[in-house]
């Protein structure tokens, strides 16, 4: 039996503070955090958001064709979101963890084997066993290449997993220095960036060896990484700076004659030691949220702080959202239409 959606609307309030600072080119899509026993929906260009009761959600779920999947590892339920229309879609008992790549009409889940599912009839189209009993991390960046970063409990059991979903093999499985929390791919540069809390500086690996190949410096413990593509790559770092403040920095890079060259490297203070970060889909914005919960919305153009909201509380996890990422084609059947009598002219 379904639950009842419990809504609560509100108007996200700005942290106090200078006015924002005027975009020419305002953030699209909707920013979703976990917070405590719910998940906020959050508009980066207006502030306003909504928040939904889902019990304590450890991470977010993006699904093409706006929708938003919010398991409860806890109470074994998902809370589904329509990101179009901001309200709750569907809830029911047991947990699901997509991980959509690129294509829509298929996700990989991750629990000890790796399965590749078909969208939205979950048909199994292929399993793999892999022994990747502790995802932490998984992203699937084609139809075939998948990598998955396990934690421990303990600081130091960070392990990273590549797997070759057409042959149906787990490339490599390799433990990983330090404390690595965060990972990011940049297509661009063809590197990984790590994030590790016990490191003041951003490694890059090669993807297929994780051999070294360059260490970006940040002024404190790193705590999340993501990548920037297109005409400008390059890598995006938040870290927490001396006693309660952190700093967001932005590298653009260039890869020429197999060598990296750093063209520009740029950084913005923050108000508190960073939690999560998350990139616009165009790659234009990115939002910071802090441990005080408050959540920073930036221009990486400009490096310019537009907006500051409030979550109230640290999130779990921030992911910024496409609501109008195409979904998966599906046939119109001619056989499900009701019957009909056609008398007119042809």
């Amino acid at each position: 039996m379904k639950r009842a959606a419990i809504v609560v609307l509100s108007t996200t309030l700005l942290a106090a503070g200078p006015a924002p600072a005027r975009d020419p080119s305002p953030p699209a899509g909707l920013l979703a955090a976990s917070v405590e026993q719910t998940v906020v929906l959050a508009d980066p260009a207006t502030g306003e958001s909504v928040a939904f009761e889902t019990g304590p959600v450890g991470w977010l779920f993006e699904a093409p064709g706006g929708v938003l999947f919010a398991p409860d590892l806890v109470d074994g339920r998902t809370t589904v979101i329509d990101l179009r229309t901001r309200g709750v879609a569907d809830r029911f008992e047991g947990v699901t963890m997509p991980h959509f790549g690129p294509s829509a009409d298929r996700y990989a889940v991750v629990a000890g084997d790796v399965l590749l599912v078909t969208y939205p009839e979950r048909a199994v189209i292929a399993r793999l066993a892999a022994g990747i009993d502790r995802p932490w991390q998984v992203e699937m960046f084609s139809e075939s290449a998948l990598i998955a970063l396990e934690r421990g409990e303990d600081a130091g059991g960070a392990v990273l997993s590549a797997v070759d979903m057409v042959t149906r093999q787990v490339v490599y499985r390799r433990p990983l220095p330090g404390d690595v929390r965060r990972f990011a791919l940049s297509r661009s540069l063809g590197l990984l960036a790590l994030a590790d809390p016990s490191s003041s500086s951003v490694p890059l690996v090669a993807p297929a060896t994780l051999t070294g190949v360059a260490s970006l410096p940040m002024g404190g413990a790193v705590r999340d990484v993501a990548a920037l593509e297109g005409e400008r790559p390059g890598i995006v770092a938040v870290a927490s700076v001396g006693e309660g403040g952190g700093e967001l920095k932005v590298w653009q890079i260039k890869a020429a004659k197999g060598e990296l060259k750093i063209k520009k490297e740029q950084h913005v203070a923050l108000a508190g030691p960073p939690v999560r970060l998350a990139v616009s889909p165009d790659g234009q914005h990115a939002a910071v949220a802090v441990a005080s919960g408050d959540m920073v919305i930036v221009s990486l153009d400009r490096l310019e702080t537009l907006r500051v909201l409030s979550l109230g509380h640290a999130p779990r996890d921030l992911v910024w959202c496409d609501p109008a990422r195409p979904g998966p084609l599906l046939p119109d059947w001619s056989d499900d239409d009701p019957p009909e009598l056609r008398l007119g002219p042809k």
